[in-house]
């Protein structure tokens, strides 16, 4: 199952009366934040829509790995334009898809797994709200199936409007205790209970898995260098996005190839472009086991930190 996510950071704030995307929340920015939360629950496939500053706020998160799609008519379209745009980035991409306003910053991990769980136990849900103290949140998980009747919205009442046209019992509230996934940044008094979340999960542990033999061969950079051949079938341009030589890049694949014993990357020579790759089916389920096993062991060590944070009655543990 392949997951993406749409965030949407196109406009201006009229009531904060400044660029909110960057303000900070501890040493990251807001649109640092959701682009993490989301990059720690496992999605990788992540489309961000900016409009307002977007040559400032793209350059500020070049080092996330994440893709790009401009509204250039922030200033007279609403929020939902913006989120059709990067909505049809991820059509035939993913299978199923999380959306997010730029100023939802804390939603937390568990709330993104009881989302997945919640749609993998209702094969007719399409769409999966999560509500918290009376409030509809985010991020909204979306089946892919419905993408098309989504975008072909035209009403007036936004997402909430597209997912409510769906058929009858296609979207789902689900309860959860979660006070970040309605906490948004829109106003200095929400700006404010931002912070003061933050303050209340700033400690976490966190999970980096390599694989090794004799030596360590098989790690997050190797995992990002073929997510890159996958989307743009090419070694040369995806080591290009990955900031590392081709040649190197080659190397990195080569000596996988020898450790695992199988191919991971084929390729064919020729054309303009210097030849296409593309991951194989070995390949991809590699990073399937890398992602699967990276996700359960960030779940233990997070159970377990808080576990432990109590026990010794030490401040900062997530609440």
């Amino acid at each position: 199952m392949k997951y993406g996510a749409v965030i949407v950071a196109a406009g201006m704030s009229t009531r904060m009366k400044q660029f909110k995307q960057l303000m900070k929340i501890g040493d990251m920015s807001i649109a640092e934040r959701v682009i993490v939360n989301f990059q720690r629950a496992g999605v990788k496939d992540i489309v961000m829509v900016t409009g307002c500053n977007g040559d400032q706020l793209e350059k500020s998160l070049k080092d996330f790995n994440i893709s790009f799609v401009r509204n250039p008519d922030y200033e007279t379209t609403q929020m939902f334009d913006s989120a059709k745009l990067g909505l049809a980035k991820l059509l035939g991409r993913c299978d199923r898809l999380f959306f997010c306003p730029v100023d939802v910053p804390f939603f937390a991990d568990q709330t993104v797994t009881e989302e997945i769980l919640l749609m993998d136990d209702n094969p007719d849900i399409r769409v999966v709200i999560p509500r918290c103290n009376g409030r509809d949140g985010h991020p909204l998980l979306i089946d892919s199936r419905v993408l098309p009747e989504i975008l072909a919205y035209s009403g007036d009442h936004g997402m909430k409007g597209a997912y409510e046209s769906l058929p009858p019992g296609s979207a789902l509230r689900i309860p959860v205790e979660d006070e970040g996934a309605v906490i948004d940044a829109d106003t200095r008094e929400d700006y404010q209970k931002l912070v003061d979340l933050h303050n209340r999960r700033i400690l976490h542990p966190e999970i980096r898995v390599t694989f090794a033999g004799t030596t360590r061969f098989f790690g997050p950079g190797t995992v990002d260098l073929l997510k890159e051949i996958d989307r743009c079938g090419n070694v040369r341009n995806a080591c290009g996005k990955c900031g590392i030589s081709y040649s190197k890049g080659w190397n990195i694949l080569k000596s996988c190839e020898e450790k695992f014993g199988y191919t991971i990357v084929e390729r064919q020579h020729g054309g303009q472009a210097g030849g296409s790759a593309r991951v194989t089916d070995k390949g991809r389920d590699l990073l399937a086991v890398y992602e699967e096993l990276e996700t359960e062991l960030s779940e233990l060590a997070e159970e377990r930190f808080r576990i432990l944070m109590e026990k010794y009655r030490l401040a900062g543990g997530r609440q």
